[in-house]
């Protein structure tokens, strides 16, 4: 038995455990000696013996302990007196920095770190007002109380959110442009390598596709139409405030490697976990702040940062397995044999390569090359802060392996988040990002034959002979120029180191409360090599001893800006605005080296000196830029009503020609808060109704370092004397009038907010044009040039925006949101001056396929119309081609009776007519379930491994098997598909672009589905939060497209597009916990 004083008993227990003591000294006597005699007891044992006929009650809140008086134990007195309590969020998180006042008077306090408060002379008549940012203000009678808890609730209405925008932030009630935020709560769920992918069917007017679906694979993105023939049509990202370098540096290939086009995705160097919002400029006047780099719109990303309080350390892991959601249909070895053996019946094919037996029960490539890949995820992360001093920092792990055997991504992340503020004196911070990652390559690329990947080969290779020789070698096809598809797969390695560091670091001084300077200097550094070996036992690397090539790159990209920045209020007026100036800095260097005739393979690239010194090559490469710019914002709003923007930028190039180093970019807005009219006060309903209206002009600088300036390239060797002498050539014209692409955009939509916005949307039209687009122009064959890049021709992207969210139902347990988005894009080539369409794309065995032409969308497909087949009752006299009953029937266009490529016509393109997403948010108590749907329509496709299959490079290859087993036959006269006796009957190899092969790409996507249980917590010692999820991703994909994936590009282009050799679509299943201390 111990006797000791109540403060004593208070202290021990504080400093054993994490509980904290709340009370008011008033109420409670903490000098009082108690008995205790209780050792190795739950918290709530102790305190039911300590107060045991006491007149004391006791409450817990997490890790608070509430002591009080019952009510009525003591006389109710007008006396002043202290109030005690703790203030929590919705999930019972302790809150500090609640202003807590006593209502009708300027006395007050503020919640600690702990979310406890104490404020004295409080009349027991009076009322205590609770207020803090983005939380419902509540307010409590004290009557006999002496403590007052308080979980404060999430304003529901979010009006006053901030979003950020290009050099500042903004009330989301002030916008006065097409601005979209995402919040990261509500990005995709699931297994997303890069942050774009959390962003798929989001935003309305963002087309998000991925053009290769490897792990890490590159993406297409963009944001209200491509509005360029020749310069990028990426969109600017902006990360912390600092512009970040987002092209690749190393090459995607290697010699005898066929690699994918489409590079990995820089973005992968940054961890999703750590991102806090997105914000997506669209309109000109929210982009033209970022003037030369603003035409393809803005990505900005705001990374978490620390909040005031005690430390929380959080983690949040997955793990989980991929299949493949389709491979591509082809014939299985008994189809193959029954189909080309009936080919050769019919007078087609080569008699000498009739299949006369199936070894074993053949061979399923496709089935050899792909596997279960599994998946993980692990995120810690840690923050906190004091009254001055925030930080959040984290460490992540991600790896993913490939569908395809021998492909995957391994990523480490680091990120330190640090902000000092003493309010209205100094603001200063550092964010710093660094990550590495490990790339590993399958040869999946667009090669053909004996240069065809592992995919290429898997999809063509005859079905009909086993994978391996007796001896245990690989087995090759005598009919097929290709390799055996395990051969590439085992044969060629390919793997990339990539190290890339994003930092920036800033330092605010407030001149006066209203006046700021700041000063911003921020880096971004990409390193990669990339290795690359190729067997001796492979077909490439036959003869070679193997052959080994190294790639690295570097990117370096240094920012220094400065600002100064306005903020005041005038009653109900509000002026704010920016000036500043901007330097940039950009360098890449690359290095290549190959090497072959190895003694010893075995080393791989260790050792590129013991190759054949006579084989060897080396190359390298170095280019520079710089940027230097002057900017300047207003806003300025008139009695919380009426809200004008305007801002210019002058940007100055290196890139741009001599005559045109520098370009301006202006824009205005205006948008009218209608909602805060009198003459709206009886529409109760409405809570926000705010139309707006903007104009600006931005520009496109996306377009190398060099295209202004003479070039020269390396030339042969000539012999002056007796010697040998290396020479260089003029490779590029100069051409010193070459400025920006310039893009003009008009927008007019509304804001709108019902029911409390219960219900809330927006509504956009856009008219972007994009003038002196950069165009190579044929120059005559005396200069000695081929072409010059000049500036002419416009386009024009122009559609609707619809955005809505609405609160089915809002009540405590039970909460179900759903969200969607639709859009338009009608995209024309207005002109391209005098010299001609532009017919390019050409890809493997596919000539060009698409064209640039005024009146059209850019990169319209570019071929022959089939109007049938041939059938035997048909008039031949109308051809002159030699075609036969079962052959391809093409629309003579001209009416010279013989099909070529003056037939050529339009026949789709590969814009979406429209794009939609559609998001399901429902709680049921502690119960999740989140869906998102994405789609589009409209929108065409060239299938190029279907016109791989129609017309085949070599008799004997395996095809896709809906056309062959549905072909044109005496008995079967369909006029769908051909015989295939004679593929190549009329249009030559112009017949592999036509109207069967260009494809409807439309599809509708169930994109993620999530289930989560959030575990009550109250009872669980030193955990604050606990959650388990489950999440499948692409669980199915209606089309009608023959191909794997109706959204896989392979021509690495955002405008032009095909699908060849698609790596497929991962369908992915996982698991996840989420827990806080």
């Amino acid at each position: 038995m111990n006797e000791m004083r109540l403060d004593d008993i208070i202290m021990q227990i504080e400093s054993e455990t994490k509980y904290r003591f709340a009370y008011n000294k008033v109420d409670i006597d903490v000098d009082e000696v108690y008995t205790i005699d209780i050792h190795e007891a739950e918290i709530k044992e102790v305190l039911s013996q300590l107060f045991a006929n006491k007149r004391i009650n006791y409450s817990m809140v997490d890790r608070q302990i509430i002591l009080s008086r019952p009510e009525g134990s003591f006389a109710v007195s007008q006396q002043p007196r202290a109030i005690t309590g703790i203030v929590t969020d919705s999930s019972g998180e302790p809150l500090p920095g609640v202003t807590v006042l006593i209502k009708g008077t300027t006395q007050g306090t503020i919640t600690n770190f702990e979310g406890i408060y104490s404020i004295s002379n409080v009349p027991t008549a009076g009322t205590l007002v609770f207020s803090f940012v983005g939380m419902k203000s509540q307010e409590v009678s004290v009557g006999n109380q002496s403590t007052v808890n308080v979980a404060m609730e999430e304003d529901a209405i979010g009006i006053e959110e901030v979003v950020a925008i290009g050099y500042g932030v903004v009330k989301k009630s002030d916008l006065t442009g097409a601005v979209s935020s995402v919040k990261a709560e509500d990005l995709n769920p699931g297994a997303n390598a890069s942050v774009e992918q959390a962003l798929q069917g989001r935003i309305a007017g963002v087309q998000i596709s991925q053009k290769s679906n490897e792990p890490g694979g590159g993406l297409s993105i963009n944001i209200r139409g491509a509005g360029s023939i020749q310069a990028g049509s990426e969109p600017l990202y902006v990360v912390d405030g600092i512009i970040i370098n987002n092209s690749s540096v190393a090459g995607t290939g290697g010699v005898g490697f066929t690699g994918n086009q489409n590079p990995r995705n820089p973005l992968n160097s940054l961890n999703p976990s750590d991102i806090e919002s997105l914000e997506v400029l669209k309109d000109a006047s929210a982009t033209a702040i970022y003037g030369s780099r603003g035409s393809n719109g803005v990505v900005i990303i705001t990374t978490k940062k620390g909040k005031k309080g005690k430390l929380k350390v959080a983690y949040d892991g997955y793990y989980g397995v991929q299949h493949a959601t389709d491979r591509l249909d082809v014939l299985s070895a008994t189809e193959y044999r029954d189909a080309l053996n009936s080919i050769i019946d019919l007078g087609g094919g080569d008699p000498q390569q009739r299949i006369e037996e199936i070894e074993g029960a053949g061979t399923d490539w496709q089935d050899l090359i792909y596997r279960t890949a599994a998946i993980q995820n692990h995120n810690v992360s840690l923050s906190g802060g004091t009254e001055n001093l925030t930080y959040f920092t984290s460490l992540n792990y991600y790896d993913q392996e490939g569908l395809v055997d021998g492909s995957g991504i391994k990523r480490y992340n680091t990120r330190v988040n640090l902000a000092y503020d003493e309010s209205e004196k100094i603001r200063a911070g550092v964010n710093l990002n660094a990550s590495y990652i490990n790339d590993d390559f399958a040869s999946t690329g667009v090669g053909i034959n004996e240069n065809g990947g592992v995919i290429y080969t898997a999809i063509n290779y005859d079905p009909v002979i086993e994978a391996f020789n007796e001896d245990g070698s690989y087995k090759r096809s005598q009919f097929f120029t290709g390799d055996n598809p395990l051969s590439v797969l085992n044969g060629e390695d390919a793997f990339a180191e990539t190290f890339r560091f994003i930092g920036n670091t800033y330092l605010e001084y407030f001149i006066i409360p209203e006046l700021s300077a700041q000063v911003k200097v921020g880096g971004d550094v990409q390193d990669v090599r990339r290795d690359i070996f190729i067997q001796p036992y492979t077909l490439s690397g036959a003869g070679t001893g193997g052959i080994a090539s190294i790639q690295t790159g570097r990117k370096d990209y240094v920012s220094a800006e400065g600002t100064l920045n306005f903020n005041r209020e005038f009653g109900a007026n509000r002026l704010s605005g920016v000036v500043g100036a901007t330097y940039e800095y950009f360098q890449t260097k690359s290095f290549a080296a190959d090497a072959r005739g190895f003694a010893l393979p075995d080393l791989g690239t260790n050792a590129l000196g013991s190759g054949d010194p006579l084989l060897n090559h080396v190359g390298s490469g170095r280019t520079q830029a710089k940027f230097i710019s002057y900017l300047a914002r207003v806003n300025y709003s008139l009695m919380n009503k009426y809200l004008f923007t305007a801002s210019i930028r002058a940007d100055g190039s290196s890139r741009f020609g001599e005559n045109n180093k520098f370009g301006y970019f202006p824009s205005g807005a205006f948008a009218w808060k209608m909602q805060e009219e009198g003459f709206m006060d009886e529409l109760v309903w409405i809570t926000e109704l705010k139309p707006r209206i903007s104009v600006g002009s931005t520009g496109n600088a996306n377009i190398g370092n060099s295209l202004a300036f003479q070039t020269f390239s390396t030339g042969g060797q000539v012999l002056f004397g007796n010697s040998y002498y290396s020479t260089i050539l003029p490779s590029r014209i100069a051409n010193p009038n070459l400025t920006w692409e310039k893009a003009v955009q008009f927008d007019i939509g509304f804001d709108f907010g019902i029911l409390e916005n219960r219900i809330t949307g927006s509504f956009d039209y856009f008219n972007k044009e994009t003038t002196d687009l950069l165009v190579n122009i044929p120059q005559p064959l005396n200069t000695g040039f081929e072409g010059q890049v000049q500036n002419l021709g416009g386009v024009r992207n122009q559609g609707f925006e619809l955005t809505l969210s609405g609160d089915v139902i809002r009540k405590a347990d039970l909460y179900w949101n759903l969200s969607g988005n639709f859009s338009t894009l009608k995209n024309e080539v207005l002109n391209i001056g005098d010299r001609g369409d532009i017919i390019r794309g050409g890809l493997a065995q596919i000539p060009d396929f698409s064209i640039i032409t005024p009146g059209e969308p850019l990169d319209s497909y570019y071929g022959l119309i089939v109007d049938g087949i041939w059938q035997a009752d048909d008039d031949f006299s109308v051809t002159n081609d030699n075609v036969n009953p079962g052959d391809i029937k093409y629309r003579d266009i001209n009416g010279d009776k013989t099909i070529n490529g003056d037939d050529r016509t339009i026949i789709g393109d590969p814009i979406p007519d429209f794009a939609w997403g559609l998001t399901s948010n429902l709680r049921v108590k502690n119960f999740t379930l989140d869906i998102v749907m994405q789609g589009v329509e409209g929108v065409d496709k060239l299938n190029a491994n279907l016109a791989n299959s129609m017309f085949p490079n070599n008799f004997r290859q395996n095809r896709i098997a809906e056309p062959l087993l549905e072909r044109w036959t005496p008995e079967n006269p369909t006029n769908k598909y051909p015989s295939f006796v004679n593929p190549l009957a009329s249009g030559g190899t112009n017949s592999l672009v036509n109207s069967i092969t260009v494809e409807d790409a439309s599809y509708i996507r169930l994109q993620s589905v999530r289930v989560g249980y959030n575990v009550e917590v109250g009872r669980i010692s030193r955990i604050s939060k606990l959650a388990f999820y489950v999440t499948a991703q692409n669980l199915f994909t209606i089309t009608d497209y023959l191909g794997t994936d109706p959204a896989a590009n392979a021509s690495g282009s955002n405008t032009s597009a095909v699908d060849f050799n698609a790596y497929p679509l991962p369908r992915t299943y996982m698991i996840g916990v989420n827990v806080e201390f």
